[in-house]
């Protein structure tokens, strides 16, 4: 009989429960290196790189970590869900009104419920390929007609022609476009003027466009844009930027939208209570508080990107690989198997992120470090493996 009944509930559960939560492929993040330790090293105590998940690998300063442990004592409490000194000093660094922000455990939440408020089943949502995959796993779990077109291979910029061309033989409407830049995985952007053509293109017909920032600050291109000094030309446009990247403050997960009070008020009411976490929300005052203290570690990372450059280009005449010149913090690198260099690198410490499962082929994606010594590293081992290749 318990047999009988538990077959039973089984089958009343696959009635309940849409197929489409079931086949939902869940985002792929990078392996911890805890892990690691376990699978490959079996506990170990070795030393591993993670270069894999776009991290900004100088870590906490150490007078923001101090403050943290202050608010540890009072960590029994919930946290203050209106947000007032988080939103008071986001509005005053960014010079938007707070009625004008939303804030989120990471970005990631942040894209969701952007689609629970405005995607129905159906809608169609236009963006370049490859991109960030949570846009496409929401695009799956919500219903919607995803229509995408291939970045140039030579270059993977995004840009306004590109985009038009393809708009112009899509049937109307579309509800959302979405741009990402620096592009992840691609660390491609689309230069401001650009980025304008899009949007009124895409306010003349009522499209509503997704502009994703997350990282912003590492961009050395004088041409590049600032979304959100935008917004008050264009009351279709949502600019989102996380602190999990420059700010490094992944573990603490803070994404910020901004956008018109209209959308905002609909995405803040919907927001989960005390989504935002104490510490979180702490941290993200003093890491604004000491903007400048970042800009310096900016710096590091992007000078470490032009050694990376020089590295690879040795590679490149010796092994023929090749790479994609980037305007972020990580760098995507084509090899001639990603999934057995990911391999390789693996069990000799390094842990990078083979983009296969992010439409790339055989490209590997690759944190850049601050510290040359990391770097250095990083290409010995790659030159290392590519010979085994």
């Amino acid at each position: 009989m318990k047999i009988n009944n538990l077959n039973n509930f089984e089958k009343y559960l696959k009635e309940i429960i849409e197929d489409k939560f079931i086949n939902l492929n869940r985002y792929k993040a990078g392996k911890p290196i805890e892990e690691i330790k376990r699978e490959i090293f079996k506990n170990k105590d070795v030393k591993i790189f993670k270069l894999a998940s776009n991290e900004n690998l100088a870590g906490i300063d150490k007078k923001i970590l101090q403050e943290l442990k202050k608010e540890l004592k009072n960590i029994y409490y919930y946290p203050d869900d209106s947000l007032y000194y988080l939103l008071k000093e986001l509005e005053s660094f960014y010079k938007v009104k707070k009625e004008n922000i939303v804030v989120g455990n990471g970005a990631v939440e942040l894209i969701r419920y952007i689609y629970q408020v405005l995607v129905k089943k159906g809608d169609k949502i236009f963006i370049p390929h490859p991109s960030f995959a949570i846009y496409y796993i929401d695009a799956n779990l919500f219903e919607a007609n995803l229509i995408t077109y291939n970045l140039s291979f030579h270059g993977f910029e995004i840009t306004y022609k590109d985009i038009k061309s393809h708009l112009d033989k899509i049937d109307d409407p579309i509800k959302l476009i979405i741009i990402c830049s620096p592009n992840n995985p691609t660390g491609s952007i689309i230069l401001k003027n650009d980025l304008i053509k899009v949007l009124d293109y895409a306010l003349s017909r009522n499209i509503i466009v997704v502009l994703d920032e997350a990282y912003f600050e590492f961009v050395d291109n004088p041409d590049y844009h600032n979304g959100v000094e935008l917004l008050k030309d264009y009351p279709n446009l949502i600019v989102l930027r996380t602190f999990s990247k420059v700010f490094a403050l992944a573990g603490l997960r803070i994404g910020v939208a901004f956008t018109n009070d209209y959308i905002s008020k609909a995405l803040n009411n919907i927001r989960l209570p005390f989504n935002v976490n104490t510490l979180a929300q702490k941290a993200t005052i003093l890491a604004l508080r000491n903007y400048n203290i970042f800009l310096e570690k900016i710096k590091l990372i992007i000078n470490q990107k032009y050694f990376l450059y020089s590295e690879l280009e040795k590679l490149k005449q010796k092994f023929g690989i090749d790479y994609i010149k980037t305007y972020s913090n990580f760098i995507a690198i084509r090899v001639k198997d990603a999934n057995k260099v990911f391999n390789e690198l693996l069990v000799r410490g390094i842990i990078v992120r083979p983009a296969s499962d992010m439409n790339m082929g055989d490209y590997i994606r690759v944190t850049i470090s601050p510290f040359k010594s990391h770097n250095k590293l990083f290409i010995s081992k790659l030159k290392k493996v590519l010979t085994l290749i």
